[in-house]
């Protein structure tokens, strides 16, 4: 059991995982998209670790969280593992079309930015309350410690991982707790809006093998959630998801929240989510024929 705090020894022991991933699913191969990316968001490999922590961070705040691509690479081929979408995919559609991905292609994404720019990142698990390893986010080591970032959670600012202390992080929409338990082994996320707490996912602090992460990930295929639009993103300071034809739009103050027909839907997500028209109608096309 750990005491204390986190060490790098620790991270890299748990699992027994090499400094950089090598799994291809956990790495970009495709240096032409890497630079297109890194130049769209100004990020020079030179700059010191500490200033590619965050800035990578930022960059992929503006990725959407969409399971649009998911479901229509699922319906065009045989099983899961082929539907998964590798880092060389999801950036190069997110620069092509404004796409984005769910959890695990984000987090698979990240990690493979992050291990090109020379900073160290391993996939960990979470469980929700539908079950086991039904989420994920990263923890990054770095000479300034051990941070946790989910952009699946739009948690995109590198936070210290917390092992004896609640760790609080404001997004400007809502509050965000994370309070170690188990002496850290675990860490459970809560968010606070307008005083209501609510526990939303447990992560295990361990960081997974990549062969542990990608059988997650395949398993997210048969979720529930593949057979309707899940989207959000945080911009200028709203946060926007989508849930089935449901859009709430949350600030510090308030939220709104609304029904959308097909037609709306398909047009807000293009116009305010900034995913290609023609990449929105093709999911609902899937959907809409009941083949996710």
């Amino acid at each position: 059991m750990l005491t204390g705090s986190w060490s790098i020894e620790q991270v890299r022991g748990q699992a027994g995982i090499m400094l950089f991933q090598d799994a291809p699913y956990l790495r970009l191969t495709d240096t032409s998209i890497l630079k297109s990316f890194l130049i769209r968001n100004s990020i020079d490999l030179s700059m010191n670790k500490s200033q590619l922590l965050y800035k990578i961070a930022d960059a992929f705040s503006l990725i959407p969280y969409e399971n649009l691509t998911k479901i229509i690479k699922s319906d065009a081929v045989v099983n899961a593992r082929s539907a998964m979408r590798y880092p060389d995919e999801l950036l190069g559609d997110y620069l092509r079309w404004g796409s984005g991905g769910t959890c695990f292609s984000l987090t698979a994404c990240i990690i493979a930015v992050y291990n090109a720019a020379g900073i160290e990142a391993h996939p960990v698990l979470a469980d929700r309350h539908y079950g086991p390893d039904t989420h994920c986010g990263l923890i990054l080591v770095t000479g300034g410690g051990i941070h946790l970032l989910d952009p699946g959670y739009l948690l995109f600012i590198p936070t210290v991982l917390p092992v004896e202390k609640t760790v609080t992080v404001e997004t400007g929409y809502n509050c965000i707790e994370l309070v170690p338990i188990l002496n850290g082994e675990k860490i459970e996320l809560y968010t606070v809006v307008k005083g209501n707490r609510k526990l939303r996912l447990v992560y295990k602090s361990a960081p997974v093998d990549a062969e542990t992460f990608e059988r997650a990930w395949e398993q997210s295929f048969a979720w529930e959630m593949m057979t309707y639009p899940v989207l959000t993103r945080v911009s200028a300071g709203q946060h926007q998801y989508i849930q089935g034809n449901k859009l709430s739009i949350r600030t510090d103050q308030k939220t709104h929240r609304t029904e959308l027909t097909p037609e709306m839907e398909i047009s807000y997500i293009s116009k305010n989510l900034g995913i290609n028209i023609d990449i929105v109608k093709k999911a609902f096309g899937v959907i809409s024929n009941g083949r996710s």
